[in-house]
């Protein structure tokens, strides 16, 4: 099968990064390849660094429809990811929403461990969308920013060894997950050092990816997920009109 792993923001180191944990958790026989926007915040610390980068990300979707078995959306707040599912017909998996599920079903109780406090409100309505409140042990936050978290890998580390023991030992959690995709690198050594599970999103959307495909699922189109209803765009990309023409022509 073949994935296409979009990191919605525009930093290429990141993105590089992305591509190659989410090569490592593919199956062989899987074709993994990663893009970024040529558009958009350099990383994804809030609500408007958010809508910025999902419609850059609804866009990457749009223009690349038919030419890839699943995608995969690697931001941990799973921006454009309902909107994505209208324009693709296979299956859209966002970071934090595979992530949340694979922890559920290994641990009861589970912490998040991210950057700095500004996306805690954002990942608590992430857990509260994906109705994970009962499973979610708290949101753990270090004062990294995203793109400090390769600068003094040590620091980083040090910073999330320390919350991820905090929510094990204070609030209860049983298995941790990686809150931004560039943390992913770290997951097998911080399992190493706290001896829980240790949850990177974009390996497990991989993961999800292709057992949806194994499977042969695709996205529903009956309600939720249905293409867009027929309309004329304005001045939108014309990989986003296309979507909406083709709705159009079908009505």
């Amino acid at each position: 099968m073949k994935i296409l792993v979009i990191n919605p923001n525009t930093t290429q180191a990141m993105t590089d990064e992305i591509h190659h944990v989410a090569k490592a958790a593919a199956a062989p026989g899987t074709v993994v390849e990663t893009v970024q926007p040529k558009a958009g915040p350099r990383s994804i610390e809030g609500n408007a660094d958010e809508v910025l980068a999902a419609y850059h990300t609804l866009d990457l979707v749009a223009g690349t429809r038919g030419k890839y078995d699943a995608y995969v959306i690697a931001c941990f707040g799973d921006p454009a990811l309902a909107a994505c599912r209208e324009v693709s017909a296979v299956p859209v998996i966002g970071i934090a929403e595979a992530a949340f599920h694979m922890a559920s079903l290994i641990a009861y109780k589970w912490s998040v461990v991210t950057v700095l406090p500004r996306v805690k409100p954002l990942l608590e309505e992430l857990v509260l969308r994906n109705e994970m409140e009962r499973h979610c042990a708290s949101i753990r936050c270090t004062p990294l920013t995203v793109l400090e978290i390769e600068e003094d890998l040590d620091r980083t580390k040090r910073m999330m060894v320390d919350e991820g023991r905090k929510a094990i030992e204070e609030d209860g959690a049983e298995a941790l997950l990686l809150g931004c995709a560039g943390l992913g690198p770290l997951d097998k050594w911080m399992q190493d050092q706290l001896h829980v599970p240790v949850l990177d999103g974009v390996a497990c959307a991989v993961k999800l990816a292709e057992g949806l495909h194994g499977y042969g699922l695709t996205t529903s189109k009956v309600a939720a997920y249905k293409d867009p209803e027929p309309k004329e765009l304005v001045a939108c990309p014309g990989t986003l009109a296309a979507v909406y023409e083709r709705a159009a022509a079908r009505a």
